[in-house]
């Protein structure tokens, strides 16, 4: 889905975000009819975002792309609204966007989402954004379906430092044969591996190859030395290292590994490593998935790939008692420190 003018604003840091207190109901062939509200500061919320939390409130920032955004489900139905209902006095704050990668969840981090009084902050970026991080520019389609590209902001790295790239944005479209050559192989252009995948799906081929040629659809994470997984490190790293609140990090897999098309081991060895490096939480919810039966995944996601209103479900299930954890540990570590202090 792409989100028409109608819906979004131009954002000259993140690239965008909806339009503060838009209420729409939307229509797609297979997700049906969903309702979208967004809030004061145009993220998708039905209800407005404050600074300051209330006192003996814990607050929950959540950084994400379209499966925490809800594509194809109403604002209640999302997993960060379920999770939000279901740990008393916790509210959590949505940050996602759709078409977000873990850059642009950075940048809302830093140019928004640090304004707010938070306990915990949770990034849940799916396995398959990992492909826009080299990209400089993003062709999609538009609300007629016609192709346009536009500029995307990124980071470079500079002696193993991250730099800002086209920050500011320049707003509107680009004509990509104007771009330069070398500028040219930066467009990202969608999954190709997904085109590829529905012409082996019709015609009964998809397992077998899959299985046979021990394909990986995210060779981002085949090793620590891609130059994707070099930038989504270094965001992982700095983000954590600056935060002075837990952050969990939660890769949410696509339904290739949950149906165990293809092996998930590589992007999880990546995760695992970040994990040891920082000392941030992880949880990986692709071994609890697998724990249900092939119908039940199958029920948790559409065809195209977003997480279902059971998807969701299940999702803020597995997630709440890990946050529950952290933030009662912390709370814990907080009272203490306080007591020692006296």
């Amino acid at each position: 889905m792409l989100l028409d003018d109608d819906l979004i604003e131009f954002h000259p840091v993140i690239g965008k975000r909806l339009r503060p207190g838009i209420q729409r109901v939307l229509t797609h062939p297979e997700w049906g009819e969903y309702a979208l509200q967004a809030n004061n500061y145009g993220f998708r919320s039905n209800h407005d975002f404050s600074p300051s939390r209330e006192p003996g409130t814990r607050r929950i920032l959540i950084f994400g792309d379209s499966n925490a955004f809800g594509n194809g489900v109403s604002n209640e139905m999302r997993f960060p609204d379920i999770l939000e209902n279901s740990i008393p006095g916790v509210e959590v704050y949505n940050f996602a966007m759709e078409g977000f990668a873990l850059d642009q969840q950075y940048l809302c981090y830093q140019e928004i989402g640090i304004e707010f009084e938070h306990d915990l902050i949770i990034i849940a970026p799916a396995i398959e954004t990992i492909r826009k991080l080299t990209a400089h520019y993003e062709i999609t389609l538009d609300e007629h379906h016609i192709q346009r590209c536009y500029a995307r902001p990124y980071f470079d790295l500079a002696d193993g430092k991250l730099v800002r790239r086209n920050v500011p944005l320049p707003s509107g479209y680009i004509d990509v044969e104007n771009l330069q050559n070398t500028e040219k192989e930066k467009v990202h252009r969608g999954n190709l591996f997904a085109k590829v995948g529905d012409i082996l799906q019709k015609i009964n081929l998809k397992d077998a190859v899959l299985k046979n040629f021990r394909y990986q659809p995210f060779p981002e994470y085949d090793s620590s030395s891609t130059p994707a997984w070099q930038i989504m490190h270094a965001i992982l790293l700095e983000w954590t290292a600056r935060s002075s609140r837990p952050v969990l990090v939660i890769p949410l897999p696509r339904f290739i590994y949950v149906k165990e098309q293809v092996s998930a081991r590589n992007y999880q060895a990546r995760f695992q490593e970040v994990a040891s490096e920082t000392g941030c939480f992880l949880y990986d919810p692709l071994p609890d998935i697998q724990k249900l039966s092939m119908e039940e995944r199958r029920k948790m996601y559409y065809l195209e790939g977003h997480l279902t209103p059971q998807g969701h479900t299940y999702v803020a299930n597995m997630i709440a008692p890990h946050a529950q954890d952290i933030l009662q540990n912390s709370q814990e570590n907080a009272q203490k420190k306080i007591i020692w202090i006296d």
